[in-house]
């Protein structure tokens, strides 16, 4: 027996989108208090290389996106959305205390182990995102899908904002164990604000058969593209290597944030009126003016702030629009499976593209990685172009 995600548009009073919003606002303002110091604290407290960071980045994302298709299944399957999306929120609060444990020993292995069960919290986004998308009209889709990534991103701006004002003062292990309030506040308001009612029988089980050729491509490029994709903490990294404390690499973390912030929501709009395509170019264009400009431009302090610019772009560009587009092309009996499916193939990606940086990073040159990813972000935008979406047929 299956939900039936009409149901909640029975709470057209209390819009999901911004219930979650509130939701992901509170997490991402826990998680993202840890994210500015995440990389020298895994490289200065717990001994980790540069390289080794990107591994555990890339691992931390292949872990969210098995978790994904796994949630997005057993949702459909079962008609329970509320009960992953607690979950998941759960064991992200529960893995930040692990982070400390991590600094008594076995640092490395511990720091895997602590870091999957984070990212295995977010178990929460297909079922969350099923129910978003079957609120919203396929026209007010991205505009949705916008709010919930501008809530997110606002989220993490609070959290930056918070460690750059308190880490003097509580160090490391203050900031991480202060992060979990916040956390435990996202478990509550789903908890007491989303209603889940029984529905009708929909599910006919998952199937990949029929699936439109453009999303089949869509995958494809947007596979390529994640192998050419690094995470923010090389960024935080390449940043010291031009001479940024601890301290200034919170506020370049800032700034990408905010920026990231500030654009989901026009992103998620320009998408609903000019289509998903447009958009998600741009997003692609913005990874490799970022590996262009890490690799030709940056000289001093100054030149490094507009990387944090344009990877802010990126992710404000990618994140509403990547899951609308996938929304739009499947129907919703089995759409929490095929956007679970679509992003565990894209994160589980992020794996072998950690090796990959990573190696080129410590055994090459940072110039050497940023060189790679933009020569692969290049052929995923060439399949991108062929792409024939509803706007661009009209």
């Amino acid at each position: 027996m299956a939900i039936d995600d009409s149901l909640y548009e029975e709470q057209a009073e209390r819009n999901p989108t911004y219930v979650f919003g509130l939701a992901s606002l509170l997490n991402d303002t826990g998680s993202d208090m840890i994210a500015p110091i995440w990389p020298t604290f895994l490289t200065t407290q717990l001994g980790i290389s540069p390289g080794q960071v990107q591994i555990v980045d890339g691992l931390a994302l292949m872990i969210t996106s098995l978790s994904k298709l796994g949630a997005g299944y057993a949702s459909d399957r079962t008609g329970k959305r509320k009960a992953f999306i607690t979950l998941g929120y759960t064991l992200s609060a529960f893995a930040r205390v692990g982070f400390i444990i991590a600094t008594i020993g076995f640092q490395y292995l511990q720091i895997l182990f602590w870091k999957s069960m984070d990212r295995l919290g977010k178990m929460r986004g297909p079922p969350r995102d099923a129910i978003v998308a079957a609120y919203a009209s396929e026209k007010t889709r991205g505009r949705a899908f916008g709010i919930l990534r501008a809530f997110d991103t606002g989220g993490a701006a609070i959290g930056t904002l918070i460690t750059f004002v308190l880490f003097a003062y509580l160090g490391y292990t203050g900031i991480i164990l202060l992060a979990v309030i916040p956390s435990i506040g996202s478990i509550l308001v789903v908890s007491l604000l989303i209603k889940e009612k029984r529905g009708r029988d929909v599910f006919k089980g998952v199937s990949f058969r029929g699936l439109d050729t453009n999303l089949k491509i869509f995958l494809v490029a947007s596979v390529l593209f994640a192998l050419a994709t690094f995470s923010y903490s090389l960024l935080i990294l390449y940043s010291a290597s031009f001479g940024y404390d601890v301290s200034q690499q919170t506020l370049l973390y800032l700034l990408f944030v905010v920026v990231y912030a500030a654009t989901a929501y026009p992103f998620g709009r320009i998408s609903d009126r000019v289509g998903r395509k447009p958009v998600m170019i741009a997003a692609f264009l913005f990874l490799i003016l970022t590996s262009l400009w890490a690799y030709s431009f940056t000289i001093d302090m100054l030149t490094i702030i507009p990387l944090f610019i344009f990877f802010g772009l990126m992710n404000g560009a990618l994140d509403p629009v990547q899951t609308s587009f996938v929304a739009d092309l499947v129907e919703e009996e089995r759409r929490a499976s095929i956007i679970g499916a679509f992003q565990m193939a894209v994160g589980i990606s992020a794996f072998p593209a950690g090796l990959i940086i990573g190696y080129l990073w410590d055994s090459f040159s940072p110039l050497t990685a940023f060189l790679y990813s933009i020569v692969l972000t290049f052929f995923a935008l060439l399949l991108l172009l062929v792409i024939r979406t509803k706007k661009s047929e009209d």
